[in-house]
């Protein structure tokens, strides 16, 4: 053991080149070992290791011994012993102009089972090359990750202009920052791992102008008074990205579901859990990165998608919820054009005049067209009396890619169900009068016949004398 110590190069590298070219180097460098002071400790050791009463070892099974020294001392043994270690594999090492540079072993590792990391069309196969001191310097900064991930410190933020590294737990982010970079890191097996690494422009967490929580749809506090402040205005990035995991996510968009594999999940909704797998890059660089590219219509694509399965299970209650912070994001996100609050109130006001009508007046746009569809299938739905009533029985609207095929299921429905609808019902003649004689233009409008599904139901509202 302690020949090993006075002479790595013959007792320890001997059978690798590599590492002994790299300990003979670092030799030149620093110095060789001083053989006497090894000779003092090991003489120390012999002497003392078995006279030590007060150490009771049944309770351990080993035990360290420590020398005092100068710390220039300690941190030269320390490089004696993690240089010629401290590469991927020594296989990749090269001399370059008289200075050795190899492979680090952070984050990476380069074996016969990963062929694929080699760079073919190179001389020499490794992604990068370091020299001892530069690897040092990257071990030194993976040891402090470490430190950070093992304290919970998963968001790291490296400020280039003010010189300085601040690390957040999950759920709190930087306030504000100049150029830099973002890390998310985590506590490996053997070290920390990098998750995600980014470049960052400049980061606040202050929005440029405040976000609004709008309530187009009516809500019946009824049932829950406790939400009638929920929702209100917010100026910072994370209280939306909260706002986004409650409503739209049901809380489950936060934490590690940014980062875990899908088959680690454990979101039974397979709707929810493929709508946080599509989305979670994009709301995770608009939240903690203040990334505004596809955040618009990223938002767009999931939230209509997560509407939809609400409604699908029965969950009015949170679809209304989820609808009204679709339109708040599309109002806080328009360059001009009418918000959604003026045309919900504009074209409910219109519908009902329509369908209390002693006659029938015909439809003008095809978003009221749409609308007028949504309000229809929910009064035929409900005409099933089952007491497992499905909800499905809206997808073949929700999922229709023609006009025809929707009036073709209205028409199903209506022959099923009319059974139980009074002869003399004015307000659904009317509606079916409606909808009959409209042919719309455009594509199929879902979020309208959404938004008049779970709308009050006109047939159904009482009309004041």
């Amino acid at each position: 053991y302690y020949e090993v110590l006075k002479n790595p190069i013959e007792q320890k590298y001997k059978k690798s080149k590599e590492a002994s070219e790299i300990y003979r180097q670092f030799e030149m460098e620093s110095g060789a070992v001083a053989a006497e002071e090894i000779d003092i400790r090991k003489q120390w050791i012999k002497e003392h290791i078995f006279s030590m009463e007060e150490i009771d070892m049944d309770k351990k099974d080993y035990l360290k011994i420590f020398f005092e020294a100068e710390y220039d001392a300690f941190e030269r043994e320390g490089q004696r012993y993690f240089l010629p270690n401290i590469y991927n594999s020594n296989d990749y090492n090269v001399k370059i102009e008289n200075t050795v540079v190899g492979l680090p072993d952070n984050n990476l590792g380069m074996n016969a089972k990963k062929p694929f990391l080699s760079i073919k069309s190179r001389k020499y196969p490794a992604p990068y090359l370091l020299n001892a001191n530069d690897v040092m310097l990257q071990k030194k900064f993976f040891d402090y990750l470490m430190n950070l991930a093992s304290a919970g410190l998963y968001n790291v933020y490296v400020d280039t202009e003010k010189m300085r590294i601040d690390a957040y737990p999950n759920g709190e982010i930087m306030e504000q920052m100049g150029a830099g970079y973002y890390l998310r890191i985590r506590k490996g097996k053997k070290e920390a791992e990098i998750l995600k690494q980014d470049n960052m422009p400049g980061y606040s967490q202050i929005l440029k102008h405040d976000f609004e929580f709008q309530e187009i749809l009516p809500y019946n506090y009824k049932v829950h008074p406790e939400y009638r402040d929920r929702y209100q205005r917010y100026h910072k990035r994370p209280e939306i990205g909260k706002l986004i995991s409650e409503v739209f996510f049901m809380n489950y968009l936060t934490g590690s579901n940014y980062f875990l594999e899908a088959n680690e999940l454990s979101i039974t909704d397979e709707i929810l859990k493929w709508n946080i797998l599509l989305s979670r890059d994009v709301i995770f660089d608009w939240v903690y990165k203040g990334i505004d590219q596809d955040i618009e219509k990223m938002l767009d694509t999931v939230s209509l998608n997560l509407i939809k399965g609400a409604l699908l299970n029965g969950y009015t209650e949170r679809a209304i919820w989820q609808l009204n912070l679709r339109w708040s994001f599309q109002e806080f996100f328009s360059k001009g054009g009418a918000a959604m609050s003026e045309i919900y109130s504009t074209m409910s006001e219109d519908m009902e005049k329509k369908v209390l009508a002693d006659k029938t007046i015909p439809l003008n746009t095809d978003e009221e067209y749409y609308y007028a569809v949504g309000q229809l299938a929910y009064f035929l739905i409900s005409l099933n009396r089952s007491k497992d009533r499905k909800h499905s029985l809206l997808n073949p609207f929700l999922n229709a890619k023609s006009d025809a095929i929707i009036k073709k299921r209205l028409l199903q429905i209506y022959k099923k169900y009319n059974y139980d609808i009074p002869h003399n019902s004015r307000r659904v003649r009317n509606m079916l009068a409606m909808v009959e004689s409209y042919v719309p233009e455009g594509t199929v409008n879902q979020e309208m016949i959404i938004l008049g599904y779970a709308s009050d139901n006109i047939i159904y509202t009482k009309e004041e004398k």
